[in-house]
């Protein structure tokens, strides 16, 4: 994987225009990403072999450039927070719904990377205490709950529990089945579907309320993979949950994301022009 992505950055340093110059890369990758050295602190399961890559100096010594590296949800959330769904508001909070759950805050348009660059883990916020063990280790994180794995298993338990149990098929669904079931024939599939579906976004959307109490943003934005296929039921049971927990008064605005599968790479790429200016007058992260 850092082969092809390195290889990839290289294409598209190479055909620069005639008369340009690539003056830094911008990174954005799954994980907590430490934002002083670029080094991978820990990665999903689909990054095996990543925890301690030293990911920021290796694209530095393969391209002969600096780079910035950070969390691909933080880099979403600088797109977002620029040019995407948050553009033009101060305070802007993107929340990505995919294998995993995860966050990205900005300030004026500047990344709130906290101490060591790890704020925006939302999916490890405890929802019930109990909960389905999460793949950080602990139980009852959000993400064990509401990412679209746990969108999957919810659908097929609530299909065992119904008349027709074999209604669940041997294999274990993935989330294109629970899409494809809210057209399906059968009423239990099709019901199945979309009431785990509102349940996992009601119960992310009472998590992101509490967020809201603590951030105050001026939107949140919502995105990711999970979030886009399971559509409108999703997202407006998570803007149902998060003006149910929010304070009246931060009457929160809940928006879909307007860069989708681009905004990580935008972000990346903004972050890379932000190194540019770094040495003039302004930081990448505050």
């Amino acid at each position: 994987v850092l082969k092809r992505a390195i290889d990839l950055a290289r294409s598209v340093r190479d055909r620069a225009p005639a008369g340009a110059q690539a003056a830094a890369v911008g990174i954005a990758a799954a994980g907590w990403i430490d934002s002083a050295s670029g080094r991978v602190v820990a990665a999903t399961d689909l990054l095996p072999g990543w925890v301690g890559l030293e990911l920021q100096a290796a694209f530095e010594r393969e391209l002969g450039l600096p780079g910035a590296a950070v969390n691909d949800v933080q880099a979403m959330g600088v797109a977002e927070g620029r040019l995407g769904g948050g553009r033009g508001c101060r305070v802007c909070l993107t929340v990505a719904v995919g294998t995993g759950i995860g966050g990205g805050i900005t300030i004026d348009g500047r990344l709130l990377g906290g101490a060591h660059g790890f704020a925006g883990a939302i999916g490890h916020i405890p929802w019930r205490q109990g909960g389905p063990k999460c793949s950080c280790g602990q139980q009852g994180c959000i993400e064990a709950e509401a990412s679209g794995p746990a969108v999957a298993r919810a659908f097929d338990a609530c299909l065992r529990r119904g008349p027709d149990p074999g209604a669940s098929g041997s294999a274990p669904s993935t989330l294109e089945d629970v899409v494809r079931a809210f057209g399906a024939q059968d009423r239990q599939i099709r019901e199945c579907a979309s009431r785990v579906t509102r349940t996992a976004g009601r119960r992310l959307g009472r998590v992101l309320g509490a967020l809201v109490n603590t951030l105050d943003p001026d939107v949140v934005v919502l995105g990711g993979g999970a979030a886009i296929a399971l559509g409108e039921r999703f997202l407006a049971a998570i803007g149902a949950g998060t003006r149910e927990s929010a304070l009246p008064v931060m009457d929160p605005v809940v928006v879909s994301s307007r860069l989708g599968a681009a905004a990580g790479v935008v972000g990346a790429g903004l972050l890379a022009l932000d190194w540019v200016g770094e040495t003039v007058d302004r930081p990448i992260m505050r």
